[in-house]
């Protein structure tokens, strides 16, 4: 039986999360000024480059790179637009921009084979 936690799909799904919380909370420090937001982002940044170490094994880096960093892209537009509130600032371009992001990832996914080293 395989471990869920130490699959290369969850290590993805881990980069993308924590990289985006660590943009977050960037963005937070710059308004807030509060030091444990930046212990938090510290804290946080070096798990995040060892997750994605751990998908860059797996993958390759080449996709391992389009995977996560195009999820650390999504990630914190979602928390923009439905936590903060920014929709209105984005141009439609700037939307069809982040549809194609949301479509390179959907293709990625889709078309990868199942057997990942």
């Amino acid at each position: 039986m395989k471990n869920i936690l130490l699959s290369p799909w969850s290590a993805v799904f881990a980069c993308a999360v924590l990289s985006t919380l660590a943009d977050t909370l960037g963005t937070v420090w710059w308004e807030q000024k509060k030091t444990w937001v930046l212990l938090a982002i510290l804290g946080l940044s070096p798990l995040d480059f060892l997750a994605f170490g751990y998908v860059g094994c797996h993958f390759g880096l080449a996709k391992a790179s389009s995977l996560t960093n195009t999820l650390v892209v999504i990630g914190p537009i979602l928390v923009g637009i439905l936590v903060r509130g920014e929709l209105r600032q984005l141009s439609l371009v700037e939307l069809a921009g982040m549809a194609l992001a949301v479509s390179g990832i959907a293709l990625l996914t889709l078309f990868s084979p199942r057997e990942v080293s």
